[in-house]
């Protein structure tokens, strides 16, 4: 009896001190980064970019040995027939020049890269001029191969949409792009899509009816694993957001769970199997405060109001594939306005990231004064252990 008593108990033990390694690794395998850098204050950028007071969408690509980096600069956050459309490359991430420029007396946003079939293609759509409307008119492309020479923009036909992401899959291009007309107000007409293409050119539906039909659905993230399987988060904009799944590893049919957190701005990528996301994330708590919601408008200018007056940071997530659940992994030093990633792989397990942020060597702000204030592009490099 007591050698029974005396093995269970050596089993008992082993069997805790497995997981209290297991969970030593997995603490120890928690991804790093390296210092942040501020490129449009300490960046070498070419004399020809002028930089005004903020400084945020933004995008990364590598191609052909080199990175082509885009963003908007602009007076603030919101539109303005002042804002500027850059392009810069560098080889070496240190001294970038000068590619091309986007001006129309509008507003611009939302640049994205794609490589596909031997070209950089970058889309983004134009807006207004009033500076707290938003006016998604229509989507452009342009288009490089090289060599500093890119095609003059233009219009890919999706009139109203505005681009969020895009992935070459099975030698197509797809993008999620969602109708962003009236989306501050009753009269939006909620579509988000995911579109395909051959060419880059020419864009259809998957299916007749919105991959997300919800009220206020936006920012459409999406991506393939390795099995082909689609996961997707989708922000709604006053109440949270969806983490969502292609069924049965079908595109054109997604499932979804809802969450009251909101992950503004998302950027999906692999490392290895796994999916992480890095977003705007409020550490208030839940964007959502509704209990017992009944429909999209209960509560939406509370949660608005509330999630305007509080300070924000940059977030990186796991996604549980499983659960479709996102686990907070760390926070990037981010302050005020924030977020809006982009990405370029550097090696198996390191990440160039990109961001924009206020002055994290300031005094931390509430994300409204953010959006009215300085905000600038930070570089780091993400590392994950082997």
């Amino acid at each position: 009896m007591v050698d029974r008593y005396l093995r269970r108990q050596a089993v008992l033990m082993g069997v805790l001190c497995a997981i209290l390694l297991y969970g030593s690794v997995l603490t120890y395998a928690q991804p790093t980064f390296s210092p942040l850098k501020n490129l449009t204050r300490d960046g070498k950028l070419p004399e020809r970019v002028v930089r005004q007071h903020s400084n945020n969408n933004l995008d990364l690509a590598y191609y052909k040995g080199r990175y082509y980096w885009a963003f908007r600069t602009a007076p603030t956050h919101f539109a303005s027939k002042e804002t500027v459309l850059y392009v810069v490359s560098s080889a070496d991430r240190e001294t970038w020049e000068y590619e091309t420029e986007f001006n129309y007396q509008k507003d611009i946003r939302e640049p994205r890269f794609v490589v596909y079939k031997d070209s950089l293609m970058m889309y983004f759509f134009i807006g207004g001029d009033k500076k707290f409307k938003f006016e998604p008119q229509e989507i452009r492309v342009t288009k490089t191969t090289g060599n500093k020479g890119w095609t003059d923009a233009y219009n890919v036909g999706l009139d109203g949409y505005v681009p969020w992401r895009l992935r070459v899959h099975n030698d197509s291009i797809y993008l999620s792009a969602y109708y962003g007309k009236n989306l501050y107000n009753k009269k939006h007409k909620s579509d988000l899509r995911i579109f395909k293409s051959a060419d880059g050119n020419s864009w259809n539906t998957l299916t007749d009816s919105p991959q997300i039909n919800i009220a206020h659905a936006e920012e459409g993230e999406f991506i393939f694993d390795k099995q082909g399987c689609m996961y997707a988060t989708v922000r709604l904009e006053s109440n949270g957001a969806l983490v969502c799944k292609g069924d049965n590893c079908q595109p054109q049919v997604w499932k979804y769970k809802r969450t009251k957190d909101k992950y503004d701005s998302a950027l999906l990528f692999e490392h290895g199997d796994d999916i992480y996301l890095i977003a705007r994330r409020n550490p208030s708590g839940p964007m959502d405060r509704v209990k017992n919601r009944k429909n999209e408008d209960q509560g939406r200018m509370s949660n608005l109001i509330r999630y305007s007056f509080t300070k924000k940071k940059t977030a990186l997530y796991k996604l549980n594939k499983e659960t479709l659940e996102m686990e907070v992994v760390l926070d990037f030093p981010s302050t005020g306005d924030n977020a809006y990633a982009a990405i370029a792989q550097v090696d198996a397990h390191s990440f160039v990231v990109m961001n924009y942020s206020c002055d994290i060597d300031k005094r931390e702000k509430i994300w409204i004064s953010g959006q009215l204030g300085k905000t600038y592009i930070y570089e780091t490099v993400l590392k994950f252990d082997k």
